[in-house]
């Protein structure tokens, strides 16, 4: 493990029939209103996801996830194992899994807060999976020029060597974005940001319309997995 930074907790639900999801989507709606809360937690996000595999307009009912960043690995663990809540949507879940990890490189803010602690820009441990956040505040005015966009820049993002997983998640639809994705390595991750023919044009697209208000990067070292990654297509 790096010896900067905190440590990062990722998890994934989904549900199935209407009174689980129904059960997940009130529970995003407390989330919105009261935030996440527990010792040892530096910043924290329920996500609600787009269809397919989240970069759509129309929404998952059917998958949230969890982004956390604590002070340490074990006030994590017990977040996840005796949060009232998770431990209540647990019961309607159909499956469960995530990751840990540790940041290596991070910039911009999530609603004004920058909680990641880095002084530097480390380098990962040869061999190790990385994971990737990045995230953005839409500007309203820009919504509609972003979203006419998407579609083209996410179309066969999965056929990408080295990548394990991918999904568009966000607190809000339509203005408050997120992907998180998996990568096998950072050779792999690093061919898709600087060479791939869907990214860089949309790359150079945000610089030349300003569509974020805010925006954040973050890549990371996976430390351990939980439960079983999903396969593409979701």
């Amino acid at each position: 493990m790096h010896p900067q930074g905190r440590h990062i907790a990722v998890r994934f639900m989904t549900f199935s029939g209407f009174k689980a999801r129904w059960r997940a989507f009130g529970g995003m709606g407390l989330s919105l209103r009261h935030g996440l809360q527990a010792p040892g937690l530096c910043f924290g996000k329920m996500l609600g996801s787009g269809a397919g595999n989240g970069f759509s307009i129309w929404p998952d009912w059917g998958t949230y996830a969890w982004f956390t960043v604590w002070e340490r690995a074990e006030d994590a663990e017990a977040f996840f194992a005796t949060d009232a809540m998770l431990t209540d949507l647990r019961g309607y879940a159909t499956s469960e899994w995530g990751f840990t990890a540790q940041p290596i490189r991070a910039h911009g803010t999530w609603n004004g807060v920058q909680p990641f602690a880095l002084n530097a820009t480390l380098q990962p441990t040869p061999g190790a999976r990385l994971a990737v956040l990045t995230r953005a505040s839409i500007k309203r005015s820009q919504a509609w020029r972003f979203w006419w966009n998407v579609p083209s820049a996410s179309r066969h993002v999965e056929k990408h060597p080295g990548l394990c997983f991918a999904k568009g998640v966000g607190e809000y639809p339509l203005v408050e974005q997120a992907t998180l994705s998996v990568w096998n390595s950072a050779e792999e991750l690093d061919a898709f940001a600087y060479q791939s023919r869907q990214h860089r044009p949309m790359v150079q697209k945000t610089r030349k319309h300003g569509w974020y208000s805010e925006e954040m990067f973050v890549r990371m070292e996976v430390l351990s997995m939980f439960g079983e990654l999903p396969k593409f297509p979701q």
